[in-house]
């Protein structure tokens, strides 16, 4: 898909960390080198059997959530002794990075925790949207009634189930699908009307979810530092998710879109859109301001976060950031007085 693995991001935040270090020693004419291990120290958070946010030791890849969530430190040249901040991924590998209802729970908890402790949030944004499923036991036994049989290009009246294909869905515990008993032609047909599904987060139980976390990313804009890395895609709530924050940097062609160029192409009747690039790649959404810096990679991105964080204190409340000054205060003004001096007898001169 053409970004990163979600997993890999803590070491990228490690990496830029140590960048930042390497930089600010040279500025001091130091050679020592940072340690990698004590730059950054983490944990994973997850959902517990009760929604609460818990503290989760895995490896990579064992999450059964299409949302990773990182409690981390980071100790940079500002905060020798660490600052904190969430950070709130999508993982591209489960179901595409799409939102159900899970994602859209551990989003908010995350989202929460950072507004009550009052650090900043990072969200890394890869993602297809809030997650418009299909209900496989419907779809294998569903039929279609057309307008004209022969000329199925006409349209269809309406979709439905045989008497032995609808009792069969329903026969277990939780209902499949509500239809209305027709007769049609002598035959007795099941003309649906609600498909719920055996499985949960296929539906319109998303969408409220993709509400839930706007209204909670618009509270944290008010609380907290929210700041947004789109890598690859970030799409439908996703891309309101970024919007809705502060600042976002957006990887050089990742796209920030509502629909993509297809679907809107199908609807248009013609090709007018070719890629997704026209609708929200970085020469749109940059110059209208929507993302605010543009990278050439993810680290790049991340580092990005990193010096913009260095100007943000800890958390709310906390005093500005003080670094020692690289540029003493006691060195000699004269050759810079000497300059504006020339400059200005020129201009008297003029």
């Amino acid at each position: 898909m053409g970004t990163t693995y979600v997993y890999d991001y803590p070491e990228m935040f490690r990496q830029a960390l140590l960048k930042l270090w390497r930089e600010r020693n040279a500025e001091l004419g130091y050679e020592d080198e940072p340690s990698s291990v004590e730059v950054l120290q983490g944990v994973e958070l997850a959902l517990d059997s009760h929604g609460d946010l818990i503290e989760v030791n895995r490896i990579p890849g064992e999450n059964t959530c299409g949302m990773v969530v990182w409690r981390l430190t980071l100790k940079t040249p500002e905060y020798v002794n660490g600052r904190d901040i969430i950070v709130i991924a999508n993982d591209m590998t489960h179901l595409i990075g799409s939102f159900g209802v899970e994602e859209d729970q551990l989003f908010y908890k995350a989202s929460q925790l950072s507004r009550q402790l009052k650090i900043p949030r990072i969200y890394v944004a890869a993602n297809s949207g809030a997650r418009i499923g299909l209900s496989d036991e419907v779809r294998n036994a569903f039929r279609i009634a057309w307008e004209d049989a022969d000329d199925p290009e006409k349209g269809f009246k309406y979709l439905y189930l045989t008497p032995q294909d609808y009792d069969a869905l329903n026969a277990g515990r939780r209902r499949i699908v509500n239809a209305q008993r027709v007769v049609e032609g002598q035959e007795l047909r099941y003309v649906i009307t609600d498909i719920i599904g055996s499985e949960d987060s296929i539906g319109v139980e998303n969408l409220r979810g993709s509400g839930l976390i706007a209204g909670e990313t618009i509270q944290a804009y008010d609380e907290v530092c929210v700041i947004s890395l789109v890598s690859c895609r970030t799409v439908g709530i996703g891309a309101y998710l970024v919007r809705l924050g502060q600042r976002t940097i957006q990887v050089d062609n990742s796209h920030i879109i509502l629909t993509g160029a297809p679907a809107l192409n199908k609807l248009l009747g013609r090709e007018v859109y070719s890629s997704n690039n026209q609708l929200g790649g970085t020469q749109i959404m940059h110059n209208n301001g929507v993302s605010h810096a543009i990278a050439q990679n993810e680290f790049d991105g991340v580092y990005l976060i990193l010096k913009w964080l260095s100007y943000m204190p800890s958390h709310r409340g906390a005093p500005l950031p003080v670094v020692s000054p690289t540029d003493p205060v006691e060195r000699d003004l004269f050759y810079l007085s000497f300059i504006v001096f020339t400059i200005l007898l020129f201009n008297l001169l003029d």
